[in-house]
């Protein structure tokens, strides 16, 4: 069958173009080409391994009809695939391997093919160009969020009397000194939240969050040259702590559980932490099952993304959160942090928050005020992966861990 008949061949789903990613593109392995300086005696080391790199792309539930000329076209071009056929579908999972030069003579071979086709290619292409961003400005207000190799610090204020580690627990004048001290200690934004989300946790009412968080906000707003993000899941908390001054609404559902938060953000002209979550706090490890964990991650973030500008909010104010510890086992957490680079096929800011977290005591058997070791383990492969901000408790001692990974990463350019 020719590329040019394969549009009549065999219906298919009646919503596929009207997805951005409607295969759930994303990078699985691949060079990391970091705009690094280049050795004088290499003037174009990177670019030629950037090109002649392989990449490893998975695309999910390609229809059969779509699949095969796609495959035929890869295989002209120079590059290989690992296919897996799916139960029940007339439906295949496609790993490609291809390089640079060698994915752009696929979309070149296919430019004249039907639609559905030629967009398999461009979208292999989009999701690389996603992978290969590295810097982001992210507007908060009257403050800018520049976020690239040099990954960001962000606070962790709980103005609650029940989150899960007892240090990270301030109310009032408090949780002021708590947020000046780690702007001190380098923090580069503050995470207030007034309603603990650890596992089995009970939920706050609106009133109680508000009381709790605006005057911390307020204050905070007036006193510190940093961004405020509120950590909340209500548009009515939500609003109220950007009246306050809060600049990033935190949101550890993704824009899932609340219909009117998202519409409080764009209102705002806000920027969003996206985060993965499946159910509530106190039902989310009954929902940790994945058909797979990564690309499931990737496609429900992609949904929130998805929720955002549907609702108006720019783009370039978003941000996105695996979620670590949030409907997620122990050993989940591990796989995630281990393969958390692909979340880069997003194209988004990447922010982590692995702090003191319960997976980290799982592994070591020791309570939360003993997690910090641990902890800086998990900030490390984070930024090693390409994490621009981490969520943490302990500003300052992940501040130096962040800094030793981060000249890891880039070969210490930037480092003093």
């Amino acid at each position: 069958m020719s590329e040019a008949g394969t549009k009549a061949a065999r219906p298919l789903p009646s919503d596929l173009a009207e997805r951005l990613f409607p295969h759930n593109a994303h990078v699985i392995g691949g060079y990391d080409p970091l705009p690094l300086p280049l050795p004088d005696d290499s003037p174009r080391f990177h670019e030629l391994a950037a090109s002649h790199g392989a990449y490893a792309v998975r695309l999910q539930a390609v229809p059969e009809v779509l699949a095969d000329p796609f495959l035929r076209a890869l295989g002209r071009a120079g590059g290989a695939a690992h296919t897996r056929p799916l139960a029940g579908e007339s439906a295949v999972d496609i790993v490609v391997f291809a390089s640079l030069p060698q994915i752009e003579a696929l979309r070149a071979q296919l430019l004249a093919a039907p639609d559905y086709l030629s967009r398999l290619a461009e979208e292999v292409i989009a999701v690389l160009g996603a992978y290969h961003r590295h810097a982001f400005k992210v507007r908060c207000g009257g403050r800018l969020l520049e976020c690239g190799l040099e990954p960001l610090i962000m606070g962790v204020v709980n103005c609650t009397d029940d989150s899960f580690y007892g240090g990270s627990r301030a109310m009032g004048e408090a949780a002021i000194e708590r947020a000046h001290e780690m702007v001190e200690e380098g923090a580069a934004l503050i995470d207030v939240g007034g309603e603990s989300t650890r596992p089995g946790g009970e939920p706050v009412a609106a009133e109680v969050e508000i009381e709790r968080v605006v005057p911390v906000i307020e204050r905070l707003a007036a006193e510190l040259d940093v961004p405020i993000s509120i950590d909340t899941s209500k548009a009515r908390v939500a609003e109220a702590a950007l009246r306050a001054g809060a600049t990033v609404v935190n949101d550890i559902q993704g824009l899932a559980a609340d219909a009117e938060l998202a519409g409080v953000v764009a209102d705002a002209g806000a920027a969003v932490i996206l985060m993965h979550m499946r159910g509530s706090p106190g039902t989310m490890y009954d929902q940790s099952r994945y058909q797979d964990l990564v690309a499931d991650i990737v496609r429900e973030l992609r949904q929130a993304l998805g929720r955002a500008r549907r609702a108006g909010i720019d783009a370039e104010l978003t941000l996105v959160d695996p979620g670590i510890g949030f409907a997620k086992r122990p050993q989940q957490n591990f796989t995630l942090l281990r393969h958390l680079s692909a979340l880069r096929s997003l194209g988004r800011p990447l922010v982590v928050g692995p702090s003191r977290k319960s997976f980290v005591g799982a592994l070591l058997d020791l309570p939360p005020e003993q997690r910090l070791e641990g902890t800086a383990a998990a900030v490390a492969a984070a930024i090693l992966a390409g994490a621009h901000i981490v969520r943490v408790h302990d500003v300052g001692p992940m501040k130096r861990v962040a800094a030793v990974a981060a000249a890891i990463r880039t070969e210490g350019a930037g480092s003093r």
